[in-house]
């Protein structure tokens, strides 16, 4: 079985600030980032993947951190490449995916069938696929205080 975990990165201001395309996290979203490490540390998580934008990588770097991985985890590569990867195991049993509202849902429907199309509002989604044997299941949580 493979097990593929997906978030959003975690809280930013929302607009961005006017000029700064690639915003850092904000102490709501430093505490979140935080929670999500305590929340899967434990689910044997072998490969990081993120966007190249700082809001992601600063999201995934506390459970970096705790499972000593590499600090900078890996840029996911194109769609078709991931989804074929995750499938194949190249990226081992457990892997988690730190996207965003546009990138997530579309990684999501490349592994589950039928494709669930779901769609992210704040910032406390958790979703986890499963995929055995031909199958697939997506398993939707909430981590950390709510968000909007």
């Amino acid at each position: 079985m493979i097990t593929v975990l997906f978030v959003r990165h975690a809280d930013i201001e929302v607009p961005p600030p006017i000029g700064n395309p690639n915003p850092s996290l904000t102490a709501k979203g430093v505490i979140r980032a935080n929670e999500l490490a305590r929340v899967t540390e434990a689910a044997g998580i072998t490969t990081i993947f993120t966007s190249e934008l700082k809001r992601t990588k600063e999201t995934a770097a506390p459970l970096a951190a705790r499972l000593n991985l590499p600090q900078q985890p890996s840029v996911v590569p194109a769609l078709a490449e991931f989804a074929a990867g995750v499938r194949a195991g190249l990226y081992g049993p457990v892997v988690l995916v730190v996207g965003h509202t546009n990138t997530v849902p579309p990684m999501i429907d490349a592994l589950v069938t039928p494709q669930p199309g779901v769609t992210i509002q704040g910032f406390d989604d958790l979703f986890i696929v499963l995929l055995a044997a031909g199958e697939s299941q997506l398993v939707r949580l909430k981590y950390g205080p709510p968000s909007g």
